[in-house]
């Protein structure tokens, strides 16, 4: 397997609720979670010669593989669909990175399959993004005990499977005893996977989790089911509500990162419990324009 960094895990706790940590994942480099599977597809694409490597992205996994291929040394080409985050194609273009913009994420997603030029480092394409993502399990466990409950907001599920993979080598290694339940959570107005017959629109402010059709919805499923967990969705006013309180308690997040914080409010206190904060807030502030 070609190596690639193992980020470190930054774990705060949360000062209303004793029994939860939560995984400050907007701490990485470029903000989030993705700066782990950044890391391995760009580093497998270099061991493969590519000399460009291309993705559709809603802003975080775009900025994340551009500024990894800046330090391989190689291009990138980040496709987004037109309502991207304008905070978040600025951040993008300003790694050098070619951003290309389409009428929507399906468009993006064709742009790319027809690209042969180009590595694929799409997180939901190529299982090496997932790859890295595990990651986070082992520099979590090296830190502290990992818990009986991970909440966590799901769009593609690159970030459930990779983790859940990772939990799961830990545990073949001897590192856990038990696998904690994952507790997957998506917004009302798209919840394909935790409300398959009323899924909603796809608008919603959680832009991260604005997935109408996850190809990895079974995948996540047979995750979640496996860890006897749960699929929860959330209100628009929630999320908001929730977003902004992330904030007053420390934790400057984006609105995706926020639909964990508010399920917290759904799930009694008790057993160790985990919010995995997936994105920073400097990229979208409460109360500013998107």
């Amino acid at each position: 397997m070609t190596p690639f960094p193992v980020f470190d895990a930054t774990l705060l706790s949360h000062p209303r609720r004793r029994d939860t940590t939560v995984v400050a994942e907007f701490a990485l480099p470029t903000g989030s979670f993705k700066d782990r599977g950044a890391a391995a597809v760009v580093a497998d694409a270099v061991a493969r010669g590519a000399r460009r490597v291309s993705l559709d992205s809603s802003g975080n996994a775009g900025l994340a593989v551009a500024a990894a291929a800046r330090r391989a040394g190689i291009d990138a080409v980040v496709r987004v669909a037109s309502g991207i985050a304008p905070a978040k194609e600025a951040l993008i273009a300003a790694t050098g990175a070619r951003v290309e913009k389409f009428d929507d994420r399906a468009a993006a997603v064709r742009a790319c399959s027809a690209d042969a030029g180009s590595y694929d480092a799409s997180h939901v394409r190529n299982p090496v993004f997932r790859r890295g993502v595990a990651t986070l399990a082992a520099a979590w466990a090296a830190k502290a005990p990992i818990p009986e409950r991970i909440v966590l907001p799901v769009g593609n599920g690159s970030l459930l499977l990779g983790l859940w993979e990772g939990l799961g080598a830990r545990r073949r290694e001897g590192v856990l005893g038990r696998l904690p339940r994952l507790i997957a959570v998506q917004p009302e107005r798209c919840a394909p996977i935790a409300r398959p017959d009323a899924p909603g629109d796809g608008r919603t402010i959680a832009d991260g989790c604005a997935v109408t059709a996850p190809p990895l919805a079974s995948a996540v499923l047979a995750a979640v089911a496996e860890s006897g967990g749960a699929v929860l969705a959330i209100s628009e006013e929630r999320i908001e509500s929730a977003w902004r309180f992330a904030w007053r308690d420390g934790f400057p997040v984006e609105p995706t990162s926020a639909l964990a914080f508010a399920a917290l409010e759904d799930l009694p206190e008790g057993p160790a419990t985990a919010v995995v904060a997936t994105g920073s807030g400097l990229k979208r502030v409460p109360g500013a324009a998107s």
